[in-house]
């Protein structure tokens, strides 16, 4: 098509009768072309007429403007066409008006077309340096818009990108503009700067004001809004030198301190739950700093999974779990906490007939993460999960978890099952296996009516078995054969015919 076609047609948007029609021409046109002159491209990305008609207005008859969503496929025809280069000067002009535009669907269309490009530079090798600031400006601008949908698409690109420009003055004095919004839009700033910050010490000193501003929301009233706050800050003890920081900054000691002076103020109880999980999820990547650090919290945590309080124990069994969930968890709490985590898991025991259905579902996915391994483990290990074991099903057996396989809910069962496969790369756990009256029948057995993924778990259990010296030679072959058939076979009915029969 000529040029001056296209521009007709963005002449006939200008009128609400002719719109929906030039549009889906257009859009017909460009979808039909491999590759458009990029003249052309920035003339259409830069039409003040289409994003007129990308704006999300109600038509009275029908409810929505139909041109709405035929104007978004066309400007993402464009985008598609449009090299986004964003070492190119002219980038910021082209996207300019689509990332201020009021739809948040045409912003989100356009960051996750600069996001792809970043994250293609990224795999190459090397993201190409800005030549200004203006993109970053367009985008940092997101994090102020009232919707949500686009803002995780503006902090990954952002991640990639400020990390070149966070020293620069217009850059900060942005930055500073979002700490003084509302607590949406300051959670925003909180994200990112631990994103930012968790790349390197660099980053991390030029966001420090952010992550101060962070740690100032934890006295605040707002006991969601702390709670938020702690989620975000998490992933900022992955790395030493954001550990380093919130060290120096006393963070632990500050948090830990709500769950000692709890009677002090009867509203932080409701933060415990937040606070557990906080020290849970560090503890996966820092086990030392929390499990030998702050054995207060770990007091607080037994004491939690005690209580039988089903509003708190889901937080509370993610939290063991992941306290537990490295080899130097698991030895850390055996040294320090041996009583009180047998206690726990003996506390697991009786769960498994008492909880609600969800509930019990949530208590083997989270023994599952102290249980699967990737490398085989120490002797020292092996022998810390087999007392814990014994303690959560009453000896050298597998009922409890038996039970929970012969419950009729599909997901309890898959949890209960992949339980018991991740039990069985320990040898005592197959032992404890076959020491359970049923359990080798029920895994042979054939049984039509399973969901297909509790007999592909029923299948690789069975190779474990096979391979394990635990069995006779008759028992091996059994298991063998059975592997061999594979998941999904089907027994085939035998019907002998007797004489007289027609």
């Amino acid at each position: 098509m000529e040029e001056s076609w296209w521009v007709a047609n963005l002449k006939a948007l200008e009128s609400q009768p002719q719109r929906l029609e030039a549009l889906t021409r257009m859009n017909t046109a460009i979808g039909k072309e491999a590759a458009l002159p990029r003249q052309l491209i920035g003339r259409l990305l830069s039409a003040a007429e289409l994003y007129d008609c990308a704006n999300p207005a109600v038509d009275a008859s029908t409810g929505k403007d139909p041109s709405v969503d035929v104007a978004l496929e066309l400007l993402g025809h464009c985008l598609d066409q449009l090299p986004l280069d964003t070492s190119d000067e002219q980038l910021p002009r082209l996207l300019g008006r689509g990332l201020g535009h009021p739809n948040p669907a045409l912003r989100s269309l356009i960051l996750a077309s600069v996001l792809r490009e970043l994250r293609r530079q990224l795999n190459a090798g090397q993201v190409r340096p800005l030549p200004n600031n203006e993109l970053i400006l367009h985008i940092l601008d997101e994090l102020r818009q009232p919707q949500t949908e686009a803002s995780s698409l503006a902090i990954n690109i952002l991640s990639i990108l400020l990390v070149q420009r966070l020293g620069d003055a217009d850059v900060q004095a942005k930055l500073v503009q979002l700490l003084q919004q509302d607590e949406i839009v300051r959670c925003r700033a909180y994200e990112l700067a631990v994103a930012l910050a968790k790349s390197s010490a660099a980053s991390l000193s030029a966001v420090e004001f952010i992550l101060d501003a962070a740690l100032s929301e934890l006295d605040n009233d707002d006991v969601l809004l702390q709670a938020s706050v702690m989620e975000l800050l998490v992933p900022l003890a992955e790395q030493n030198h954001g550990l380093s920081y919130m060290e120096r900054r006393r963070v632990f000691d500050v948090i830990s301190g709500r769950v000692q002076r709890i009677e002090e103020n009867p509203l932080d109880a409701l933060l415990i739950p937040s606070i557990m999980k906080f020290f849970g999820k560090i503890a996966a990547v820092q086990p030392q700093k929390i499990i030998a650090g702050y054995p207060h919290m770990l007091a607080c945590l037994f004491q939690q999974l005690q209580s039988e309080d089903e509003t708190i124990l889901p937080t509370a069994m993610d939290t063991l779990a992941n306290l537990a969930s490295t080899p130097q968890g698991k030895v850390l709490l055996h040294l320090n906490f041996n009583t009180a985590m047998e206690e726990s898991f003996k506390k697991y025991g009786s769960y498994t007939k008492k909880l609600s259905a969800p509930l019990k579902e949530r208590l083997l996915n989270s023994l599952d993460v102290v249980y699967a391994v990737e490398t085989p483990p120490t002797k020292e290990i092996n022998s810390i999960l087999k007392t814990w074991y014994e303690s959560f099903a009453g000896g050298a057996q597998a009922n409890a978890i038996m039970e929970l396989i012969n419950t009729p809910f599909p997901d309890l069962q898959l949890a209960a099952l992949g339980l018991l496969k991740s039990i069985c790369k320990y040898n005592w756990g197959i032992v404890a296996l076959k020491n359970t009256g049923g359990a080798v029948e029920f895994l042979l057995s054939r049984q039509k009516d399973l969901h297909k993924d509790v007999k592909y778990l029923k299948w690789e259990i069975m190779e474990m078995l096979a391979a394990s010296a635990e069995f006779s030679p008759t028992e091996t072959v059994r298991f063998a054969a059975y592997v061999n058939e594979g998941p999904y076979h089907i027994q085939a009915d035998v019907n002998i015919a007797t004489e007289g029969q027609s």
